[in-house]
């Protein structure tokens, strides 16, 4: 195989002009599978949060001790569905009630009719099941000092049927878009063994091994899944920080580990697929008879 003065592959290669278009080829498919895994992971994250927005509210009796319900709020916040819990006492709730009616009704009642509450916010997790919901109800209506709870199932319901069919449709998506990216990037890396054809049948006449052949092709074009996951990544951590600029609120979801999850995957599947694709071209034309070498 002719190497150049430096030691390095030659022009049987094609060059540093066949090189660059094949990683260009391949950066703008992993860029693309990345904008698909960082849609993901923005999906799955607001999912996260507009379920975490969903509230239970305990009604407490309304002569409840507050020592008792102390003790209460401490064993709520162990328990493991409860991400936040915030207490309302009667006061707190007569004059929220009084600012939206315009008048006390304490004045003409002579006594408070309200009851203290707590407003306790739910892991994700809990949300996303109806199982998981009715065991939070038992769990809270276990509670001595639990009068009633509140909440609306039909949201949240609702809420859980449009989160599962815009996860089915971004997951088949994100099944096409990495089955069209395979395809594209194995159809560049045969595009560049193919001119090479004839050099791989010359060195399996002269005895060398399958494994040698194959070794110099299936590390070239590994080494050019790396580059081209380079290449992506930086476009990639561009437009990260694009998101955060003009969205901040992203920031909770545009996380670091989730940036480098995306990235990782992109390095990863450019080494795999890379490689996947040059062993089967390689392995294909050293099957191959000398007579379909012509007309393949």
């Amino acid at each position: 195989m002719s190497r150049d003065k430096k030691g390095g592959l030659g022009r049987g290669w094609g060059g540093w002009h066949s090189r660059v278009i094949s990683i260009i080829s391949i950066s703008m498919v992993l860029f693309l599978l990345g904008v698909v895994v960082l849609l993901g992971l923005v999906g799955n994250g607001l999912s996260s949060y507009v379920r975490e927005q969903v509230t239970f509210t305990v009604v407490l009796t309304p002569d409840a001790d507050p020592l008792e319900v102390a003790l209460m709020e401490r064993s709520l916040k162990k328990e493991p569905f409860v991400r936040e819990v915030s207490f309302h006492s009667k006061e707190e709730a007569l004059e929220e009630l009084t600012k939206e009616l315009g008048e006390n009704p304490e004045q003409f009642l002579g006594w408070n009719p309200l009851s203290p509450t707590f407003e306790i916010t739910l892991g994700d997790t809990y949300v996303a099941s109806a199982d998981s919901l009715k065991v939070v109800e038992r769990k809270l209506e276990g509670y001595r000092l639990t009068q009633s709870l509140g909440y609306r199932q039909d949201l949240v319901d609702r809420l859980n049927e449009n989160i599962r069919g815009v996860t089915l449709v971004v997951a088949l998506l994100s099944g096409l878009l990495l089955l069209i990216s395979m395809v594209l990037i194995n159809n560049t890396i045969r595009l560049l063994i193919y001119s090479r054809r004839f050099l791989i049948y010359t060195m399996k006449l002269v005895g060398a091994t399958s494994c040698f052949i194959r070794r110099p092709f299936v590390w070239y074009n590994i080494w050019s899944g790396v580059m081209a996951a380079v290449v992506a990544s930086g476009f990639l951590t561009w437009g990260w920080y694009y998101l955060l600029s003009k969205y901040p609120l992203l920031s909770t979801i545009l996380t670091v580990e989730n940036g480098l999850i995306v990235l990782g995957v992109v390095l990863v599947l450019g080494v795999v697929i890379s490689w996947i694709s040059a062993t089967l071209a390689v392995s294909r034309y050293l099957r191959m008879d000398v007579n379909k070498l012509y007309r393949a």
